[in-house]
């Protein structure tokens, strides 16, 4: 069963995202289910701390996106938009 109130479009969130921060560090989405939008982020120059490694910045960057993302697929309401106010990672 599909938790979709408009149907998600991998082309139309690609094209939403042109010249934002999730162009900039290279975020993909890859895939659309009933429940879930799948993605992907590079491990490069973009993403990583001083010290080579994942910033967790970056890993919180792509979370909020995909989930901003798919949260909009879900409103009732065409008038409103969803997007993240707070999020905490360790």
């Amino acid at each position: 069963m599909s938790i979709w109130t408009v149907t998600p479009n991998l082309e139309q969130m690609t094209e939403a995202s042109k010249n934002t921060a999730v162009s900039h560090m290279g975020i993909e989405y890859l895939e659309i289910g009933d429940d879930y939008v799948k993605g992907r982020m590079p491990v490069d120059e973009r993403t990583v701390q001083p010290f080579g490694i994942l910033h967790g910045g970056s890993s919180v960057v792509l979370a909020e996106t995909l989930g901003s993302m798919a949260a909009n697929c879900c409103l009732k309401d065409k008038n409103t938009v969803a997007v993240g106010l707070d999020i905490n990672a360790n």
